[in-house]
């Protein structure tokens, strides 16, 4: 018993001394956060930043721009000699002298040859003797028949090629 009267005994004195209370006003002050936003939001958050240039900053840059062209003109020139490769441009050929079924049969291997396949240049020579992509399998395998004829005649078109008939106007 002696207990509850100290502790009503207490109660009552501290009622009286006042307890101080803490009251929240209406405005509470927030802590800073971090919050991830879209650029849209960031941009109704903060608004629109004009530029404002910076005069010190643009002259350094023209500054390093007016050096780095400055460099470049006065680049020095090393003293060693160094090779210098130069393939003279191949001449062309004469195919005036040469008839002109033999000029365009010459120039069909070579556009062959220079071309992004060059078997089209070996196809094309072999097409008077009947050899092409489809039969070529078999001229690897050991079992491609060439007509006698066949090379005959190409050895007779080469042989008119190379020796044309005299000319009536141009007597030899």
């Amino acid at each position: 018993m002696n207990v509850l009267k100290r502790s009503a005994l207490i109660f009552i004195f501290s009622s009286m001394m006042g307890v101080p209370a803490v009251y929240a006003e209406d405005e509470v002050a927030s802590l800073p956060t971090i919050r991830l936003m879209a650029e849209s939001e960031l941009r109704e958050e903060v608004g629109i930043v004009p530029y404002q240039e910076d005069k010190n900053v643009r002259q350094a840059l023209q500054h390093h721009l007016y050096k780095v062209n400055l460099d470049m003109q006065n680049q020095e020139v090393s003293e060693s000699v160094g090779g210098l490769n130069y393939q003279p441009q191949a001449a062309q050929p004469d195919l005036s002298y040469v008839p002109a079924i033999l000029q365009q049969y010459i120039l069909a291997v070579a556009n062959g040859f220079q071309s992004s396949d060059p078997t089209n240049g070996v196809f094309k020579m072999l097409e008077p003797l009947n050899i092409n992509r489809d039969n070529a399998i078999d001229f690897q395998n050991g079992t491609m028949k060439v007509d006698l004829s066949d090379l005959l005649k190409l050895q007779q078109q080469i042989r008119d090629g190379l020796n044309p008939p005299p000319s009536p106007l141009f007597p030899r």
